[in-house]
This record gives structure tokens, C-alpha cells and sequence, in this order.
């Protein structure tokens, strides 16, 4: 007489399920290994301070190093998985330094210190989204606003480039570029001068104090 062993069947309903909850669980996890906001703000601050600084200094900005042994908080930021643990010296870093980004840097520091004297005068802030925007063009006289909206526009470009390169050098989604300019935007206003234009995320403008 044969002894009958039961055979195992998986559940045909279960399998969809589980393997769907993986398959979410995993998408979440990429998200925060690609994009951490803390990482990324962090890194936006210290670009842009850099800028800054290199203007007070009177040369364009080199590249930051960190001591040995010490991550670099300008070039790259570890972190880990915000979403299931504090560990954020795991994991792969969110990087602001590529060569194409130090070198948009450069550009961006030899005309600052005329976005500066715009801001100052009211004609020019800063949006919520990383760009500028010229504020009152009736202050000016019209070769002059010719002049300060290729100041704009050269600006903007460069942003725009580098935001680009950001999100390529970090292989993030495309559609976090809009958070990748939302922290450079509260980088560039956070430098900013008191008393200029600067605008809220809800889409207002106020001077700031």
C-alpha cells in the first residue's frame, strides 16, 4: 500500500497579491534611495553658499573637499532609507559636483554680483520653482531693460542646465526635477538679500525681512 504525501499548491490568489505588495515595496524604497529630500536640500545649501562665498571672496568657487575619513556635505551626501530606519550612512549618495555642474557654477559667479545689484534695486526675485523673474520692468529705461532681461535669461539658462544635470547625474525620475528646483529655489532665496523680492510656494511675493 502506497502512502499518499500531500502536495503543496500555491494559492492562485495569494501569488498576485504578494507578489504586487513586493513589487510596491519596492518601488517605495527606490524612490527614497533616489531622491532623499534632506540629502538633496542639503546639497542645494551647500552649492549655492559656495557661490556665495566665492563672491565674497572675489574668485570663482573651487571644488569642496571634506577631511579625510569625513563625507563631503558639498560634493556627495550618504544617506539611507528615510522611510524604514535612521541609516543615513548607508546607501548611495546624492551628488551636486559633476564637472558640467562646477562649471555652470563658474558662469553663475561671474554675473552674480549684477543679479545681486538687480535684487537690491527691486528689479528682479526669486521664484519658488529656482528661477528669476524680473519684477518691475517700468523702473527701467528701456536699453537698460534690455540689458537686464538678457541678464534673466542667461541666468535661467544656466539654472535650467543645471537642474538638468542634477537629475541625469543622480539618475533621478524626470518627474523630480520640479522638487530638484523647489530646493534650489530655497537655497537661492536663503542667500539672498534682505529686502528683496522672493516668492512663496503658494505663488505670492513678499520682501524679505
Amino acid at each position: 500500500m502506497k502512502t499518499i504525501l500531500p502536495v503543496f499548491r500555491p494559492n492562485k490568489i495569494a501569488l498576485p497579491v504578494v507578489s504586487g505588495f513586493l513589487l510596491a515595496l519596492s518601488a517605495c524604497v527606490t524612490v527614497n534611495v533616489n531622491f532623499p529630500e534632506t540629502a538633496v536640500q542639503k546639497a542645494t545649501d551647500d552649492y549655492v553658499r559656495e557661490l556665495y562665498r566665492a563672491k565674497e571672496k572675489g574668485k570663482t568657487p573651487p571644488p569642496a573637499s571634506a577631511p579625510s575619513g569625513t563625507p563631503s556635505t558639498t560634493t556627495s551626501l550618504g544617506f539611507g532609507f528615510p522611510a524604514i530606519g535612521n541609516a543615513e550612512a548607508a546607501g548611495p549618495n546624492f551628488q551636486v559636483d559633476s564637472p558640467k555642474a562646477l562649471s555652470i557654477r563658474d558662469n553663475l559667479a561671474k554675473r552674480l554680483e549684477e543679479v545681486l545689484a538687480q535684487k537690491r534695486a527691486g528689479v528682479i526675485g526669486e521664484s519658488n520653482d529656482g528661477f528669476l523673474v524680473l519684477k518691475a520692468p517700468e523702473k527701467l529705461k528701456k536699453l537698460f531693460q534690455r540689458k537686464v532681461e538678457k541678464l534673466v535669461v542667461d541666468e535661467n539658462t544656466d539654472r535650467r542646465a543645471l537642474y538638468d544635470e542634477v537629475l541625469v547625474v543622480n539618475s533621478a525620475a524626470k518627474n523630480r526635477l520640479k522638487d530638484i528646483q523647489m530646493s534650489f529655489a530655497r537655497s537661492f532665496q536663503a542667500e539672498s538679500p534682505s529686502g528683496t523680492w522672493i516668492q512663496a510656494e503658494d505663488g505670492s511675493w513678499s520682501q524679505k525681512p
